[in-house]
């Protein structure tokens, strides 16, 4: 049996933009972690959000769960959605989604933004999706 993580990510979605981490390797995905044994969803999307880019959000929505499933390990993500933030001046991490979705380093989570995805997501559908994807992060099959 595969061992599963459950997560969180939380997309900040204003102007046509969305603001991502970019990691070494090149790979974009939103900011996210683990839920902590003694917090909820919600409390981890804020703490994480907060820990991996320095801005505060606000009013985070639940949007739906993604599970992605790799060869070796399971995300169980509970995906928030927010456009309410304290502006800061780190703008360098802003990219727009059509520019973010011709790049070939995504994590399988940044597809969410897909014409296919993208009304489910921002309309807080409360949507069950479920993604296979190899070791290297390309999807291989959705449902």
């Amino acid at each position: 049996m595969k061992p599963i993580r459950k997560a969180v990510r939380t997309f900040l979605i204003n102007n046509n933009k969305v603001l991502t981490i970019k990691y070494n390797d090149g790979f974009y995905d939103v900011p996210g972690g683990k839920i902590e044994d003694n917090e909820n969803s919600i409390e981890a999307a804020l703490r994480e959000f907060k820990e991996e880019t320095l801005i505060e959000i606000k009013n985070p929505k639940y949007a739906g769960n993604l599970i992605i499933e790799y060869p070796d390990r399971i995300y169980d993500l509970d995906i928030y959605l927010t456009c309410e933030y304290i502006k800061t001046d780190l703008n360098d991490n802003w990219i727009e989604i059509n520019e973010l979705l011709n790049n070939d380093k995504l994590l399988p989570v940044i597809h969410l933004l897909e014409k296919s995805y993208y009304n489910e997501l921002i309309n807080l559908t409360n949507f069950k999706f479920h993604f296979i994807s190899d070791l290297n992060h390309n999807i291989i099959n959705k449902f």
